[in-house]
């Protein structure tokens, strides 16, 4: 798809920095990483013929509801400001930037770096009706809603430096509650409800906290009319997201034409929610320098869209993924799947159109599974669920953190699906077995009949525990003496370059091979 594999991807390179704004340029059509954005960073400005409105104590707007949001336009910028207290207040976007002249909602950080935070509780929204051209059922699931009426939906949306919280129904007791719009009239969030609910084109996020809502973000492409269309999220933490005991709600859960996620933390979801940490049913996924952290059902699911059935599986992105130096820390509770490639139900339709029929190309990330069987289940590194879905998986760590007093509890590399075209250069801890429903060392994995992955092929990449060094207390990094150092093979020319990792606590930073080869996992030493 064009957008998620167009070479320009827009990151933001300081922690809590304030952005919105920033030059476009032209890149060649290749095979490679996205660009890093690391110049000068501004403050969103107006621009062209846009407006500039500053909302806060002492400036020309006090609440972000006096902002006529209804009539942004080309150019405009809406500034909050931090303060003291949080704005109770929601906000709709409902028209269109442009490329070049893109709406922009930012906010200021104080002078301690704290951001300004929006929140949800008994929430305003701006004294208007808006029925006339937005849906009303969509102006009540989020804190910042980007959609409009069918066949007029949002383009070039940025939204940054925000905290954004509060847009939940978290224990279904109708306690969380908003206003209706143009009315005194308090009504509950549904548990549906985002942090941030969009539908259109060209959106970013960048730099916001998304916590304690239903989903932190939520999004979804239903039709040509009505789409989803080139999402980038850039250097957030995304974490407490999710609902009470039920599994629908996600830190990230979005249907996209194109979605490219760098430099973020993801995790964990709210505690008592069984949500996943992000799931996308997207074409074109290019997840690469983010940190995800436990608990959660799976840490990360790439799942069948649904949809967008008769639109997605005739992208040519729908069959290209990309999950390149991430770190992934399992939990002791709950499912012990990290990574799910392949569908949640049989098919997404009846002929299992739907169903991602494509390559995951796995790379340079650092796996940790943690906890024994006693406290979670299934616990595996992939999870591939049908066999035209194929992994590439090279220079990956996949480390297990066993608690239990019992040396012989073991985990597997894939659960019972799926084929595998590349299996090479990966570090593996000694409790590892090829497939989840195969627990004989010996035995090949009961999958598909070609491309299986033999438990020979796995032992050759098993080494015991000492020989990982990493440093848990900081993010699983390489430490001396580690076998993955100058232990990885060439990135292939095929798949994007690896030329960044994840900063703590959010952000990337570049990366440098020291020796005489690329080190395994997601940090270089």
């Amino acid at each position: 798809m064009k957008y998620a594999l167009k070479e320009l991807t827009y990151i933001f390179f300081l922690i809590f920095c304030i952005a919105c704004s920033k030059d476009e340029e032209d890149h060649a059509q290749e095979i490679d990483s996205p660009d890093i954005s690391t110049g000068s960073i501004k403050i969103c400005e107006a621009k062209g013929n846009g407006k500039l409105y500053e909302v806060g104590p002492g400036k020309e707007y006090e609440n972000i509801i006096d902002v006529p949001t209804e009539n942004l336009g080309p150019g405009d910028a809406v500034r909050i400001y931090a303060k003291d207290k949080p704005y109770y207040e929601r906000i709709i976007i409902s028209t269109r930037g442009t490329e070049t002249e893109p709406i922009c909602v930012c906010g200021v950080p104080d002078e301690n770096r704290k951001l300004p935070v929006l929140d949800g509780t008994n929430s305003r929204v701006r004294p208007i009706d808006l029925r006339s051209y937005f849906n009303s059922t969509i102006a009540y699931l989020g804190m910042v809603i980007i959609s409009a009426t069918s066949d007029n939906h949002p383009e070039y949306i940025n939204i940054s430096n925000l905290q954004i919280q509060g847009a939940h129904q978290y224990k279904e007791d109708d306690s969380q509650k908003t206003y209706e719009m143009g009315s005194e009239k308090l009504k509950p969030f549904s548990r549906a409800a985002s942090g941030i609910y969009m539908r259109g084109a060209h959106i970013e996020v960048n730099n916001c906290i998304i916590t304690h809502n239903g989903n932190g973000i939520f999004g979804a492409y239903n039709s040509p009319k009505d789409p989803l269309i080139d999402v980038r999220l850039n250097n957030n933490i995304i974490k407490g997201n999710g609902t009470f005991n039920v599994s629908q709600q996600h830190n990230i859960y979005i249907e996209a034409d194109g979605l490219v996620s760098i430099g973020n933390q993801f995790g964990p979801v709210r505690e008592g929610s069984h949500g996943a940490n992000y799931k996308s049913r997207s074409a074109g996924d290019v997840i690469m320098y983010n940190r995800f952290v436990g608990p959660a059902a799976r840490q990360i699911n790439l799942a069948e869209t649904e949809n967008a059935v008769d639109y997605f599986p005739q992208l040519d992105s729908f069959k290209t993924t990309y999950f390149a130096g991430n770190i992934i820390e399992g939990s002791n509770p709950g499912a012990g799947t990290i990574l799910h490639y392949g569908n949640d139900v049989d098919s997404a339709s009846p002929d299992g159109k739907g169903n991602r029929k494509g390559t995951l190309y796995c790379y340079n990330n650092t796996f940790v599974l943690k906890g024994n069987n006693k406290v979670s289940y299934r616990k595996m590194f992939f999870d591939l669920t049908f066999c035209e879905g194929s992994l590439e998986a090279f220079n990956n760590i996949l480390y297990y953190e066993n608690d239990s007093s019992d040396p012989n509890i073991q985990v597997s590399v894939l659960r019972n699906s799926g084929s595998v075209d590349l299996f090479s250069n990966n570090l593996i801890s000694d409790a590892t077995v090829s497939a989840y429903s195969t627990r004989f060392t010996g035995e090949d994995q009961k999958r598909c009949s070609s491309g299986s992955l033999s438990f020979e092929t796995v032992a050759q990449m098993i080494v015991p525990d000492q020989d990982f060094s990493v440093d848990p207390a900081n993010a699983y990094q390489l430490q001396t003496g580690s076998k993955a150092i100058d232990s990885g093979m060439e990135i292939p020319a095929y798949v994007k370059k690896l030329e960044y990792q994840f900063k703590s606590p959010n952000g990337v930073e570049p990366r440098k091979i020291k020796g005489k080869s690329i080190d395994i996992g997601a940090y270089e030493f």
